[in-house]
């Protein structure tokens, strides 16, 4: 369970300690996935460019559905945990609506995957959704969990979106969202005029932000050992221009790494867009010898 730190007394200078997600978050996630494709030189561009149709759909199917913000929790989370398994009673409703919304829009590969999910019957679809909240997705599951975390992702994000910072207090703990208990894919400096140069978590699932030092390993909390890492120009010539935005924040004490994306280099980076059309840092500080933290739902492993 997270120990609630002190809260943040507000003032002039006051700086919040949690963020709502931004407005319209899918339909902009969509607009980033499309600048992203285009500069894709590779056959990696059909994946941004499906995930492109994906959110736009998202952003559709959350504006049709009314979503009862559930009873706040007052143990680790203000939210229902994610982790817990606890499917959503709106979840088969958006997410039948969300394959609906995207036919048509995407590549017949998919579209043959999401005719196969959308034969399932409610039951069917809530032990699929509880495999991927709790992460025991089997082998059978992987070209489902894109379009299962899709429609999790729009009930969570509706969630939070109804919250007031005053809701979810200050933890001393800042790798997991404080909202639902998910692991930070990534974090943001921001470039807004009253919050420039602050650090916000970035939670994949709901889509809060939750601020962080920059003088701490979000992994670990170590202060000494922390490093920026890129990949420049210099050393790979041709690069697409997302890069000068994207760092690798790596821990010498724990030897992990977290993504890291400064606004005043690319205004309109997403944690989870960008994350995906950066994957060349992630091999390179991978070979170095450091390990993920922060997953990505739309990343999927075989």
């Amino acid at each position: 369970m997270n120990t609630t730190a002190e809260p943040i007394k507000k003032g002039l200078f006051h700086t919040p300690f949690w963020l709502a997600p931004e407005k319209n978050t899918f339909e902009n996630r969509s607009v980033r996935f499309q600048e992203l494709a285009a500069a894709e030189p590779g056959e990696w561009r059909l994946y941004l460019e499906l995930l492109a149709a994906v959110c736009a759909a998202q952003h559709t199917v959350a504006l049709r559905h009314t979503f009862l913000l559930p009873e706040k929790h007052s143990g680790a989370t203000v939210l229902p945990e994610a982790a817990a398994g606890e499917v959503p009673a709106a979840f088969y409703d958006v997410f039948q609506d969300l394959l609906n919304e995207v036919r048509g829009n995407i590549t017949h590969t998919a579209a043959a995957e999401t005719q196969r999910l959308a034969a399932l019957d409610k039951p069917e679809a809530e032990v699929l959704a509880r495999r991927v909240l709790t992460q025991a997705g089997e082998e059978a599951d992987r070209s489902a969990e894109i379009w299962v975390q899709a429609a999790l992702q729009i009930v969570w994000t509706a969630w939070a979106a109804q919250l007031a910072e005053d809701d979810v207090p200050p933890v001393e703990e800042r790798v997991h969202c404080p909202c639902c208990g998910t692991e930070a894919v990534g974090s943001v400096v921001l470039i807004q005029s009253d919050l420039s140069g602050f650090r916000y978590m970035h939670c994949p699932l709901c889509n809060s932000r939750w601020n962080a030092l920059r003088a701490k390993c979000t992994s670990c909390g170590d202060s000494g050992g922390i490093r920026i890492q890129q990949v420049d120009g210099a050393s790979a010539p041709g690069l697409p221009p997302v890069f000068s935005g994207a760092h690798a924040e790596s821990c010498e004490a724990c030897r992990t790494y977290r993504k890291l994306y400064r606004h005043d280099k690319q205004q309109y980076a997403d944690p989870v867009a960008d994350d995906l059309a950066t994957l060349g840092l992630d091999i390179a500080v991978g070979e170095a010898g450091y390990e993920r933290g922060g997953a990505n739902p739309f990343l999927l492993h075989s």
